[in-house]
């Protein structure tokens, strides 16, 4: 009599969810909320609200100036990954060069450049990188560039607006996890030759 003969079949089970160590990485918001953090402390303002606000999006009004607009330009990879290994996982972080651009609005009660200078006088200074270790310990201060006058700029409603901008430099380490092997458990079902 002859057997059914079923194939043999090899399963694997990958480590839970919860098993996998917290990483340390910034998202884009997160960057940004430091950011705003450092830049309130470094721009007194007197009898205005200033507002920081994250990348413009389309069909979105400009809130009232004096106001802060942040966008990232770039993020690249600035360095070999490097390794370190719990019991179960492989962490692989690599530095990276986070470019952001910042741009100033201003009005009556403070220009768009004394805002700029302010900001760049203490940020290319030791104390910025003594405020962001307080807020994080991965993501750093490098330097930011000279403000740059914009001459003519225009709002939506067609006025003339006080504007100045700078291009700062930030590093940020983010953390990349993988399990250390491809599987925690093999089981295999195999039949025997007969």
């Amino acid at each position: 009599m002859r057997q059914k003969k079923t194939p043999a079949q090899v399963t694997a089970k990958a480590p839970k969810d919860g098993e996998f160590p917290e990483l340390k990485k910034l998202t884009y918001k997160q960057m940004y909320n430091l950011v705003e953090k450092f830049i309130k402390k470094a721009i007194p303002i007197k009898g205005a609200k200033l507002t920081v606000i994250n990348g413009m999006q389309n069909r979105v009004s400009t809130p009232k100036a004096p106001f802060i607009l942040l966008q990232i330009e770039s993020d690249d990879q600035i360095s070999t990954p490097e390794t370190r290994y719990t019991n179960k996982h492989k962490i692989t972080w690599a530095r990276s060069q986070i470019t952001m651009g910042i741009s100033f609005f201003g009005n009556n009660n403070i220009a768009a450049l004394e805002m700029a200078k302010s900001f760049t006088v203490r940020f290319n200074d030791a104390w910025a990188s003594e405020q962001f270790a307080q807020y994080s310990d991965i993501f750093f201060p490098l330097y930011s560039d000279d403000a740059r006058l914009e001459p003519v700029f225009t709002d939506g409603e067609d006025q003339f607006t006080d504007k100045c901008s700078v291009t700062t430099y930030f590093e940020h380490h983010p953390e990349f996890g993988m399990c250390e092997n491809s599987a925690k458990e093999i089981s295999m079902n195999v039949n025997i030759a007969g």
